[in-house]
């Protein structure tokens, strides 16, 4: 609407670029630029202003969709321990706990593959001596962030020991016999 606001103004403006001063006998000196071409001139003169406007908004909006997707996605791309402690903050806040849990749980989930990537790639261990490492410290953390929300850890998560019972978890074989002890764990609740 701006624009065509803008763009209407320009018209009336540049109207008076049709209007011929000099006689029609051909035998003029002078040469008067046509009325056309100072009217699309200037349109494009404001046509280029809009679209540098346009690119420093969009510009600008790109900061604002990555801070959306953190929030909307879940992502957990926190890149301190404060910027992690700030997201909960914000949460607890605004009352959204499940969306704590979700991040948090996420935020485990990928530290734990990254340490795991990491023995995989720089230590002389066997993969199965990678799988029998402890996790417990990683356990012990995501326990205190739940306490600090007030809410219970996941039992499959408390039971975890080593790289072995969390991959455990994402196998297909186990999936139904997980399915039925989550079920029946629930049944208990």
């Amino acid at each position: 609407m701006k624009r065509l606001s803008v763009i209407a103004f320009a018209l009336t403006v540049t109207l008076s670029t049709y209007a011929y001063y000099d006689d029609y006998s051909g035998s003029s000196s002078s040469f008067e630029m046509p009325g056309w071409f100072t009217f699309m001139g200037v349109v494009m003169i404001i046509w280029g202003v809009l679209e540098i406007i346009l690119f420093f908004k969009i510009w600008g909006m790109t900061n604002d969709v990555k801070a959306m997707k953190k929030d909307m996605f879940n992502e957990t791309a926190f890149s301190s321990d404060a910027e992690l402690a700030q997201f909960v903050r914000k949460n607890i806040v605004l009352g959204n706990i499940e969306n704590i849990k979700r991040i948090l749980l996420q935020n485990f989930m990928d530290t734990i593959k990254n340490r795991y990537n990491t023995l995989r790639q720089y230590s002389s261990l066997s993969t199965e001596e990678i799988m029998q490492i402890e996790i417990k410290s990683y356990i012990e953390t995501l326990q205190k962030q739940f306490d600090i929300i007030g809410e219970k850890l996941p039992v499959y998560i408390q039971r975890m020991a080593t790289f072995d019972d969390y991959f455990s978890l994402f196998k297909k074989e186990d999936l139904k016999y997980k399915e039925l002890q989550l079920s029946d764990f629930r049944k208990n609740e």
